[in-house]
């Protein structure tokens, strides 16, 4: 492919950030249409964590898990786009920070899921190990107790041991900063602008309608504008089914001596950040941090701080002392059913031109290196890689 194509990607969240800068990195120059800013909406919101990928294979067969999906599906199928987050992050911080200066926060801190004696899990005790290692998962480890009270003096009394696992983590906003500014810097042009339409001609996008009434000529189109993805691909006469919705969190300083170490129960998340900082996230069931926003718009719920904030302390009662930095959150699109996960990336059908990369539900900064890669192999060379082929028919917009 030429460098003279042009090339415009329309979205400056992660995953429009990524594919710019992965056809960067083969010296395809793009263009990134963004209406706010770089990473203004979830991708600069979210918890920045990349989990150790076997763990999804498991939590798909754990009743009740937030990861459960439906009949026929399975996380097996593009398994390898969590590898590829997993595998490579710390190179690609690496190269962002010797092309930029960015530090985007990238490290290692173990991750566990606790048991306590009133959950159906909790039955399996530390044969749940045996589930983890039957998957491939052979880096977890059993953690009884005691040895959980070692950690979290003060965890959640009917603690009956846990699951312990390696995972990695980015600063969210810093990470989907540094994709753009090392695209940017290889050629890469980032713009300001509100899409509200396109022009085409057989089967071909041949521009972009901005909503200043200017129009930007485009000889391939990227759809990557997360939830709104949905309305766009309406113009184009296609429809990707989704279910939109906001998710919330907290961002709150760590009481003096919690551990550099996360801890999930249930729903409830709590993510010790490299900085020291936590985040929490969820509450006793998907009900409480879900909530259908078809109309597009989101606001923060005092109700949800507090659920968050108890939730937390129901796990290690220390967060009580903890100091509320910053609540947020934002829009994220789900697969239909009501909401689970299944991200659609390719090309469109019925267009020669057109691809989106959309409805990642909250794993896009984990999925981002792999689904930059590919759809930048896909636009490069006009066909899906090889070693992607499965994933990609499991994921194309043709099955959504």
């Amino acid at each position: 492919m030429s460098n003279r194509k042009d090339i415009v990607i329309i979205g400056a969240g992660v995953i429009g950030c990524s594919i710019a800068y992965h056809l960067a990195k083969k010296g395809i120059a793009s263009t990134i249409i963004e209406r706010e800013s770089i990473g203004a909406r979830a991708s600069g919101k979210a918890w920045g964590v990349i989990a150790y990928p076997p763990i999804m294979l498991v939590a798909e067969q754990i009743p009740g898990s937030f990861y459960k999906l439906p009949e026929g599906e399975t996380f097996a199928d593009w398994l390898p786009f969590f590898w590829s987050g997993y595998n490579r992050m710390a190179d690609i911080a690496m190269d962002i920070r010797e092309r930029t200066g960015i530090d985007i926060e990238y490290g290692e801190t173990p991750s566990t899921y606790l048991l306590t004696a009133d959950q159906p899990e909790a039955a399996f005790g530390e044969g749940l190990l045996e589930m983890f290692k039957e998957v491939g998962a052979y880096e977890c480890e059993w953690v009884g107790p005691e040895e959980m009270r070692e950690i979290f003096p003060n965890v959640n009394p009917n603690a009956v041991g846990g699951i312990s696992r390696p995972d990695f983590q980015v600063e969210p906003y810093k990470y989907t900063l540094g994709l753009a500014q090392t695209a940017e810097n290889l050629g890469a042009e980032i713009r300001h602008g509100d899409v509200v339409g396109f022009d085409t001609e057989g089967s071909k996008i041949t521009s972009i309608k901005l909503a200043s009434g200017r129009t930007i000529e485009a000889d391939i189109v990227v759809i990557a504008m997360g939830p709104w993805s949905v309305q766009s691909t309406s113009w184009l006469g296609s429809k990707i089914p989704a279910h939109v919705v906001t998710e919330e969190c907290l961002r709150v300083k760590a009481p003096r001596g919690f551990p550099p170490h996360s801890i999930a129960h249930g729903y409830r998340t709590i993510v010790s950040l490299i900085s020291g900082d936590l985040i929490l996230a969820g509450g006793d069931d998907d009900s409480w941090f879900f909530k259908t926003r078809d109309d597009f718009e989101y606001s923060l719920s005092d109700d949800m701080k507090n659920q968050i904030m108890q939730g937390a302390i129901d796990v290690v009662s220390d967060l009580r002392d903890a100091e509320l930095i910053e609540h947020r959150g934002d829009l994220l699109a789900y697969a239909p059913g009501p909401n689970y996960h299944k991200p659609v990336l390719g090309r469109l059908p019925e267009w020669d031109n057109g691809y989106i990369a959309t409805r990642f539900g909250g794993l896009g900064i984990m999925l981002s290196p792999g689904a930059g890669q590919v759809m930048a192999d896909l636009i490069a060379d006009g066909e899906v890689p090889y070693r992607a082929r499965h994933m990609m028919e499991h994921l194309s917009p043709g099955q959504a």
